[in-house]
């Protein structure tokens, strides 16, 4: 009589078991490999934009402003627009009376299409520095995010008069061979800020700065010379010094990396202290910091800043 060998019957089981799982763990890997692969197809299409291509649209983008024409750049349908917090539509704040741009800075992200500009635009008769990021999809501007520093606000120090030049550090071309990487741009920018808010405390860290490197804010050079405020500090000796202490930095953000000239975007908010630095007030709402960070061997070699307190407390409008 045939009998049932059960210990042989269980482990066929078993196995039929570990292979249905298999093929169905095989089945689902499949599947969310296609998806990858749409989603990187797509990705690619949306940003098929490279640097010479954003550059023409920064170009056209500026081109409309000084027209004060919205329709002449490319902007998606239902693209995003702010001025220092404040949402506005297209065509409202500095877009009724822009002249032509009388200094552009720009840096380029075509894997993110991102655009970084810190520019001098006339609002009328009044010199406006203007840090602004361009977001491209599509060969389409879907955001368009600025801070103004108007030449008339006593609320800040500015000096749009010294922006004439776009310092070096922001034009050359790194050899491949010898960028940073997106993450170690990034990291750079953020050590810096982590020097910021842990400053005079145990935390501290110090921050990827050498002695040379400079920081300009608003165009004033605001290291390694005297002003009226303090004597000449370098960048690293400000944070050693704690001279910002009690400052808190939030809503971090890194959205424009240039990995050819080695230069990151930062759009950060400062919540100043009880006994605010100099420059700032505790009677308006936290700054809005646009920050370009060039980096090289992981160094910041100079910062080019635009900053201002809005008259009242408004969120990060992105």
């Amino acid at each position: 009589m045939f009998r049932f060998d059960q210990s042989r019957i269980n482990k066929l089981i078993g196995a039929l078991a570990v292979a249905a799982a298999v093929a169905g763990s095989c089945a689902m890997l499949s599947v969310e490999t296609a998806r990858a692969r749409a989603t990187d197809a797509a990705d690619a299409a949306k940003y098929d934009c490279d640097r010479a291509c954003l550059q023409q649209i920064s170009d056209s983008y500026f081109d409309a402003l000084a027209q004060h024409n919205p329709a002449a750049a490319p902007f998606a349908s239902g693209a995003k627009y702010s001025e220092t917090g404040r949402v506005m539509k297209i065509g409202e704040g500095l877009w009724r009376q822009a002249g032509k741009s009388t200094y552009r800075m720009e840096i380029f992200d075509p894997e993110t299409g991102g655009i970084g500009i810190d520019a001098v635009v006339p609002d009328g008769d009044v010199p406006t520095i203007v840090a602004l990021r361009l977001k491209v999809e599509n060969h389409k501007i879907t955001e368009a995010e600025s801070i103004l520093v108007r030449g008339d606000d006593p609320a800040v120090f500015h000096a749009p008069e010294k922006l004439v030049e776009v310092p070096r550090y922001y034009t050359r071309k790194i050899r491949p061979a010898e960028q940073n990487s997106r993450y170690e741009l990034s990291a750079a920018a953020d050590a810096y800020f982590r020097a910021f808010q842990t400053e005079g405390t145990p935390d501290y860290i110090r921050a990827p700065l050498l002695p040379s490197t400079l920081r300009f804010e608003n165009g004033v050079q605001a290291t390694n010379v005297d002003l009226k405020v303090h004597k000449a500090t370098t960048a690293a000796e400000q944070f050693d010094n704690a001279m910002f202490k009690g400052t808190k930095v939030y809503d971090r953000r890194y959205p424009v990396v240039d990995l050819e000239t080695g230069v990151v975007l930062a759009l950060v908010r400062f919540h100043g202290p009880n006994n605010p630095p100099a420059g700032a007030t505790n009677s308006r709402g936290d700054a809005f910091v646009a920050e370009f960070f060039a980096v090289e061997q992981g160094k910041i070699m100079q910062i080019q800043a635009t900053w201002i307190q809005p008259p009242s407390q408004l969120p990060t409008p992105f």
